[in-house]
């Protein structure tokens, strides 16, 4: 019986992708090392990267993809019940890929042009990544704040070598990419000079637009700006505006359900929420999501008792782009003028912070 499962899905491929498509589209050879037969591979495709695009099965270690593009897109192999996937750029072209089970991460892909770029972007990056990593490994509770900071130096020079690549390769979907990706970290002065570089192609993509956007309403609020107001809708619906629930000290939480750092820090949140709220503390949490019922079991699991709100906008929620969150978890805390005190205030800052704006007057 498995022999004959086996025959009719090796009749299926070699039927619907054995010849490159008439109208020019892409064709993924896979070959799959020590993977075993009917085993299923799963295509995702950027900029819906939690939607399945396409599903084949291998058949002898390799397997098939078959379809048209409009544009080189970031796409992911992944095998199912597994942790083997890869991430690379597709074009229409013929796209060759050698991995080996529990190794596809360090695939190889050959016949994408984009992806050359990507991987050529790729080395210049590669010492800066080293020293990434050597700091990560380092975190523990205690220097995480301190070791955060020279983290955040790191990626800002990770940021330099992109906008160098941006401007060596101002028509590749790399760039785009990488110039939508660090928009937020840049902020808008900085972010329309690097966006210049690009042809007018990649300007009139989507996520070209999405950097025009950013350009227009990033307010680039910085410590001593005065706080722009934010009206979105909390879980019931309901519209809610950040001045109405804005106390002696407010504390914007930039969030999302699928950020597991933000997770993380949340029981503190909730600690200092309980100790100061009678006070004139306020936390107004701001959610990255997408998906309503991802983010209101995630309030009520972690038992955030303030205000949430979300445009359900993911990374385009108008109220980070406006601030300039370029990752999360972010915050800012306001005083009672509205004037903006710290950033990313969290951990023992933020329980000191609040101990002598409440305890020590």
């Amino acid at each position: 019986m498995k022999y004959i499962i086996t025959v009719i899905l090796l009749i299926i491929i070699i039927s619907s992708c054995h010849n490159k498509s008439k109208n020019g589209g892409y064709l993924i050879n896979g070959i799959a090392e020590n993977v075993s037969d009917s085993t299923k591979v799963l295509l995702y495709l950027y900029p819906k990267m939690d939607e399945i695009a396409d599903s084949t099965f291998v058949i002898n270690e390799e397997f098939r993809f078959k379809g048209n593009l409009s544009r080189p897109r970031l796409a992911h192999l992944r095998i199912i019940e597994s942790r083997d996937d890869k991430t690379f750029w597709l074009e229409n072209q013929q796209i060759d890929f050698i991995g080996k089970k529990g190794n596809f991460f360090n695939g190889r892909i050959k016949g994408s042009e984009t992806q050359k770029e990507s991987e050529l972007l790729l080395k210049r990056k590669d010492s800066i990544f080293k020293e990434m990593e050597k700091l990560e490994a380092k975190v523990t509770e205690k220097n995480r704040d301190s070791l955060f900071e020279i983290y955040e130096k790191m990626q800002d020079v990770e940021i330099e070598i992109n906008n160098k690549f941006i401007q060596d390769y101002p028509n590749s979907f790399e760039s785009l990419t990488r110039l939508n990706w660090s928009k937020e970290r840049m902020g808008s002065e900085k972010t329309s000079i690097v966006f210049s570089y690009l042809n007018s192609e990649l300007k009139s993509t989507e996520e070209g637009k999405a950097i025009e956007e950013f350009i227009s309403n990033n307010r680039n609020l910085k410590i001593g700006d005065k706080f722009v107001d934010i009206e979105q809708a909390n879980i019931k619906g309901e519209m809610t505006k950040l001045s109405k629930i804005h106390k002696n000290y407010t504390l914007i939480e930039f969030w999302a359900s699928w950020c597991g750092p933000c997770r993380s820090f949340n029981p503190e949140l909730v600690e200092q929420y309980k100790l100061y709220k009678g006070k004139g503390f306020e936390i107004f949490g701001v959610s990255l999501d997408t998906d309503k019922e991802k983010w209101k079991k995630a309030i009520k699991k972690d038992g955030l008792n303030w205000e949430n709100v979300s445009d359900l906008k993911g990374a385009n929620n108008q109220a980070a782009v406006t601030y300039g969150v370029r990752d999360i978890p972010d915050n800012l805390l306001i005083n009672e003028k509205g004037v903006i005190i710290a950033r990313f205030i969290r951990g023992q800052k933020l329980e000191e912070k609040l101990k002598e704006l409440f305890d020590d007057k």
